[in-house]
């Protein structure tokens, strides 16, 4: 009698758990996901993959102002009962553009890691779908600093605007795996 209700706790223990557990965050589950910003290749999409519960790796492609931006990283998810999981999440690729009007020789797209947190807002609707929102803190490399800072010394070029020290980034993913 004493392992019978061991055997329902123990069962009990795993339904809740099965519960709390989002479609989108599961393992093996996969989604398309089209956006902007840094994950996203600055206009573009981004293919994810979630290696284990609450652990996504994913490839973001597009464009960003001067060419072909590509982004790769992870994302570790903060379990929730709620509609919405937060989660932290790092990259490599590229993180910063450069363009100039009738100086294209000083356009460049420069890479490095990128580091930030972000929302996902699961959808109610379609399961496996979600919003996905975020910051990022981009690391800036040498060599952008380095161009940058040379078209700041020149007298014939002119910077309109700096760049951001946070970047933010929206997109909405499709899931592609069978739920």
């Amino acid at each position: 009698m004493k392992s019978f209700f061991l055997l329902i706790f123990v069962l009990s223990l795993g339904i809740g758990d099965l519960f709390s557990q989002h479609l989108s965050s599961a393992e093996g589950k996969s989604s398309l996901g089209l956006g902007i910003g840094l994950p996203y290749g600055g206009f573009g999409t981004q293919i994810s993959y979630n290696t284990a519960n609450n652990v996504n790796a994913f490839l973001g492609l597009g464009y960003n102002l001067t060419g072909i931006g590509v982004n790769g990283g992870l994302k570790l998810i903060v379990p929730s009962k709620k509609d919405y999981e937060f989660y932290f999440t790092g990259m490599y690729g590229y993180n910063a553009v450069i363009v100039m009007k009738g100086a294209k020789e000083m356009n460049g797209t420069f890479g490095g890691p990128s580091f930030g947190s972000g929302l996902k807002i699961n959808s109610l609707v379609q399961p496996g779908a979600f919003w996905d929102i975020g910051l990022l803190v981009p690391l800036r490399s040498a060599s952008y600093k380095a161009r940058l800072e040379e078209i700041e010394q020149s007298p014939y070029m002119h910077v309109n605007s700096k760049p951001w020290p946070v970047l933010f980034y929206l997109a909405y993913h499709f899931p592609l795996s069978k739920y």
